[in-house]
């Protein structure tokens, strides 16, 4: 059995998002006119009073200003106003539905048939290792944090998991992403997760003793990565979500900027983001994403939610 610890060696704060994915689309030269155009980083996006998150893959999708008028990725807002946002192939067509309609069905062209942030089908997936959560399918579990409610402070939430995206990273890259290069393993082998998460109803409860604290901050409701396991029940302990950019940490600081809040009288907290995880995986094999929950009254592998990566 292997086990691995990252080690941080530097914090970054930014934000992760999605975007229309044009990478796929051919163009006719004739439908294509070349201008000079400037990302303005001092360009922000609000939606609800709300900042909206602006990159994708650990890279920031700066608004675009070109003769006077500025343009945003259409994801971005889109998901923000929860719409659903389609790439019509055939018609060389961005498709929005507005929240609440049902998106039409369109022939992608291709295998990239991703959902944009948050509107990932519910899974029928149990969450075993027999049964574990299918790849852009959204698992929602309750969190409890109750070890020793009668002397420590105690919260809940319910949080909706979804594994966006998984794809292989090299010992140099995550280097670039301000680590120190982990060692030279044959057995191990580095995914970068992209994870969509929802929580909601966040919230706490005193123990009245004088170790308790009396709130929480909202940001510190976010999925505990375990590491990953195959079927076989091969593992590996460990995965960064937070210290890099575009990690799930950075991206939920970056959606409360104001550090609220949850005490015993708030109600119905929530937000929800997409962020990375650097993960570990056994190298050759089918791994399984794991998440840990808290609840402190569950067995050890009761308390543990697998996600398939592909």
């Amino acid at each position: 059995m292997k086990r691995f610890f990252t080690k941080k060696v530097l914090i970054m704060t930014t934000a992760l998002s999605l975007a229309v994915s044009a990478g796929s689309i051919a163009y006719s030269a004739t439908t294509l006119k070349k201008i000079t155009a400037y990302q303005n980083y001092a360009i922000g996006i609000e939606v609800g009073g709300k900042k909206t998150d602006l990159s994708m893959d650990g890279k920031k999708l700066y608004p675009i200003t070109f003769e006077g008028r500025t343009y945003v990725p259409a994801r971005i807002v889109a998901d923000s106003l929860g719409a659903n946002v389609q790439w019509d192939e055939k018609r060389q067509t961005v498709v929005i539905t507005p929240e609440g309609q049902t998106p039409p069905k369109i022939d992608t062209g291709s295998s990239n048939t991703t959902p944009p942030s948050g509107s990932a089908a519910a899974s029928s997936n149990k969450g075993t290792i027999k049964d574990p959560i299918k790849f852009n399918t959204a698992f929602t579990y309750k969190e409890l944090v109750n070890y020793k409610p009668d002397e420590y402070d105690t919260s809940s939430a319910d949080f909706t998991v979804t594994v966006k995206k998984a794809v292989s990273i090299t010992r140099d890259q995550i280097v670039d992403y301000g680590f120190q290069r982990p060692e030279e393993d044959p057995d191990l082998e580095y995914k970068l997760v992209t994870l969509h998460v929802k929580v909601k109803n966040a919230t706490m409860k005193s123990s009245g003793k004088s170790s308790s604290i009396g709130y929480m901050y909202l940001s510190s409701f976010r999925p505990y990565i375990w590491g990953a396991q195959t079927a076989d029940g091969a593992y590996v302990i460990g995965g960064t979500d937070y210290g890099f950019d575009g990690s799930m940490s950075v991206a939920v600081t970056e959606a409360l900027p104001d550090f609220p809040k949850v005490t015993p009288s708030t109600k119905g907290s929530s937000f929800e983001v997409t962020g990375n995880v650097i993960l570990p995986v056994i190298k050759g094999q089918e791994n399984y994403l794991v998440i840990n929950k808290s609840d402190s009254t569950l067995e050890n592998n009761d308390r543990k939610i697998y996600f398939k990566l592909q």
